[in-house]
């Protein structure tokens, strides 16, 4: 991060569960309910934010393994309409804004920059909660790019690919705002620097844990603290 300057950054891409918002409390509602409505244990929100991070099928596919073993293929995709129904219902009511995430967005945008949204969160739910919290005006929506927009979502590198491409931009240029595993993966594999936080889920491991034993360093605290870290 000390060889980062603001000069050189073109475009700026975010993860949104748990870098921009805390929705946790709304995602565990979601498989919460989803899985009573099965006749299913309940799993408290620990267990669900060791799932997140992967997408809604992967999610399913690890609540349906712990609660319910050798589910069909067709019962996975099952659940998955089932949780996605749920959440587009009432499921964001619970979801805010994590620290010092609104400030910062000011700051780059009154520096001029792009910015686009690339998570693994269903489309379909995604414009509710921006508006939600107040973000909706800081990401226009060609640039809210979300698993439905590519071949494969994080963490392979489709949509910061199809970010930088919307942008008009080399991904080289750009940099990504994540908390997991999955953000830092897909950067890579996209040639874009990326900026981890700690204010996320990461499956369960810290990520300054996880960081220090793959090779990413650029890890803060918070929004604001890594801002502060780039140079003029």
């Amino acid at each position: 991060m000390a060889m980062m300057r603001f000069s050189k950054i073109k475009g700026v891409l975010f993860d949104l569960d748990g870098t921009l918002v805390d929705s946790l409390p709304d995602l565990h509602y979601g498989v919460a309910k989803a899985l009573a409505s099965w006749g299913l244990p309940d799993m408290d929100e620990e267990e669900v934010g060791r799932y997140v991070g992967k997408g809604m099928i992967n999610l399913a596919e690890r609540v349906l393994a712990a609660r319910k073993p050798g589910a069909t293929f067709e019962e996975r995709d099952q659940f998955v309409r089932d949780y996605v129904e749920i959440l587009s219902k009432d499921g964001d009511s619970h979801t805010r804004l994590m620290p010092t995430v609104l400030e910062s967005l000011a700051r780059l945008r009154s520096r001029g920059l792009p910015m686009a949204l690339v998570t693994n969160k269903a489309g379909v739910l995604i414009d509710n909660v921006l508006e939600r919290v107040g973000l909706a005006g800081f990401f226009p929506e060609s640039l809210r790019i979300s698993p439905e927009s590519v071949a494969s979502p994080k963490p392979a590198p489709d949509m910061l690919l199809l970010a930088a491409n919307r942008m008009e931009l080399p991904p080289e240029q750009c940099v990504m705002f994540g908390d997991s595993r999955n953000d830092a993966l897909a950067a890579r594999a996209a040639g874009m620097p990326v900026v981890l936080l700690e204010t996320g889920y990461n499956e369960g491991e810290p990520i300054n844990a996880w960081g220090a034993k793959h090779g990413f360093g650029d890890i803060f605290p918070n929004m604001s603290e890594a801002l502060k870290a780039i140079k003029d």
